[in-house]
């Protein structure tokens, strides 16, 4: 052995014959990922568990909901059942190894539509929280009346002028929040 070698060849068999596991199995286990034109989609490699759309959508998003959680929460944003296509729109931030965890478990009668977006829901949700926590100082400027996360990708704050309310609060908070107009909430006596 030359001077200053190390021996790897245990470690490098073990990690070639490992890769060549996974590698190795069954085709139908693989989840297919397309991209089409802009956008990115996949079928589910599960037999189809249920004809049932409202079951295979169950089963659909609790996989993705727990991959997230489990280990993407950096770049999941959220998700959408189109239950007239059987899809599953899925918003993340591009993240080869997220899309295909998703797409594993999905039912194979299922698409996934993947959506792209510069924010995870984590974000999103400290954004809503900070939002929520400055709704006094808004008063007087406009009615704030809603706050949630979106899909995909931003925080929808409703309010009474959206026109006025829009400049200012992307001043404060950034480009992620769009203002739409909200009702004023009705209360009605019986």
């Amino acid at each position: 052995m030359r001077a200053g070698a190390r021996r790897h060849g245990p470690a490098i068999a073990a990690a070639l014959s490992l890769a060549a596991a996974g590698c190795a199995a069954e085709p139908s286990q693989q989840p297919t990922v397309r991209t089409d034109k802009g956008s990115s989609q996949c079928t589910g490699p599960r037999a189809a568990e249920s004809k049932d759309a409202e079951e295979a959508a169950e089963i659909a998003v609790a996989h993705v909901d727990t991959v997230a959680k489990q280990r993407f929460a950096h770049v999941y944003t959220g998700l959408r059942v189109d239950r007239g296509t059987l899809a599953l729109d899925l918003y993340r931030i591009p993240d080869a190894a997220f899309d295909r965890s998703a797409c594993r478990g999905i039912p194979s009668n299922m698409t996934v539509r993947l959506h792209d977006t510069t924010t995870s829901r984590t974000e999103l949700d400290a954004l809503v929280a900070r939002i929520s926590d400055d709704i006094p100082r808004w008063k007087g400027e406009f009615d704030l009346r809603t706050i949630a996360a979106a899909e995909e990708g931003h925080v929808e704050v409703g309010v009474d002028e959206p026109k006025v309310a829009e400049p200012l609060l992307r001043k404060a908070y950034g480009d992620l929040v769009k203002a739409t107009y909200e009702e004023q909430a009705q209360l009605k006596r019986s």
